[in-house]
C-alpha cells in the first residue's frame, strides 16, 4: 500500500508543516490548494508544497499509520521511517533506528490517513 504525505514549507523561514497522509494523489492536491487558498499563513506568506509517496509495511488497519521520527534539539537533520501497519512494527523499526542513528529525541506517531494533522494554520512571530 502507498500513502502520499503532504508536507507545506515557509519558503522564507524554511520551516515545514506535516499536513498529512492521503490514500491518493489526489486528495493530497485538493487539500493542498485548500490550504493554499484559505488557512492562514499557508496562504498569506510564501508557502510551497511537495507530495511524497510513502510505502506502508505491514497490513494496514481501518486508515491509521505509525511512522518513527529521530531528531537533535536546534537541527534539521530529521531522520524518518517508512509507514507502519501497526504500532508494535513501528517500535521494533525505533529500536533498529535508535542502533543506526545517533540522535537526542526519538518519537513514534500516529496519523489517521484521510485527516490533516496540522489545521489551525501559523503566524510569524
Amino acid at each position: 500500500m502507498t500513502l502520499y504525505n503532504l508536507i507545506f514549507t515557509d519558503d522564507e523561514l524554511d520551516e515545514r508543516f506535516n499536513i498529512g497522509f492521503f490514500s491518493t494523489r489526489e486528495k493530497a492536491e485538493e487539500v493542498a490548494r485548500y490550504y493554499l487558498r484559505s488557512v492562514r499563513g499557508f496562504c498569506e506568506y510564501g508557502c510551497s508544497y511537495s507530495i511524497t509517496e510513502k510505502n506502508v509495511v505491514g497490513n494496514a488497519k481501518a486508515g491509521s499509520v505509525f511512522i518513527v521520527y529521530g531528531w537533535n534539539e536546534y537541527d534539521h537533520d530529521i531522520v524518518e521511517s517508512d509507514c507502519f501497519a501497526t504500532e508494535p512494527l513501528a517500535r521494533r523499526m525505533l529500536a533498529e533506528m535508535k542502533a543506526t542513528y545517533e540522535r537526542a529525541e526519538w518519537c513514534v506517531d500516529r496519523y489517521n490517513t484521510d485527516e490533516c494533522k496540522w489545521t489551525d494554520g501559523f503566524v510569524r512571530v
